[in-house]
């Protein structure tokens, strides 16, 4: 199964410790993507200060140690990215309750953390 990384999901291991690598293994064969605009925004947040720049820094760090595959982008914005590539056979693993229901109302499926514990795909 491919999945599509947004950088709210790559920085949930270290916000709320689970993880998130080993639970999508329970949906399939997890074959991993994010995009180079959600990696230069994770490489923005990290030179931040306080909780969300560490998160940031360790979602880019798990790009590179998890072999993470970067798509190039065709749109400058990624909401706009995740919604066309989740009609292409990925499934976008997202936070954002916006992009989220966007995803949902084109009737593909989506992945989020659920009570702060597992994820949970719709």
């Amino acid at each position: 199964m491919k999945f599509l990384l947004d950088a709210n999901f790559l920085m949930i291991p270290g916000k709320f410790k689970v993880d998130v690598f080993r639970e999508l293994e329970k949906f399939g064969r997890p074959e991993l993507f994010t995009l180079d605009i959600v990696v230069k925004e994770l490489g923005k947040l990290s030179h931040g200060k306080g909780k969300s720049a560490f998160y940031a820094k360790l979602g880019l760090s798990f790009v590179q140690e998890k072999d993470i595959g970067i798509l190039e982008s065709q749109d400058r914005k990624a909401d706009s990215e995740l919604v066309r590539l989740s009609g292409e056979g990925f499934t976008v693993c997202t936070q954002d309750k916006i992009l989220i229901s966007k995803i949902r109302k084109k009737g593909f499926h989506i992945i989020f953390l659920r009570q702060g514990k597992y994820l949970e795909i719709k």
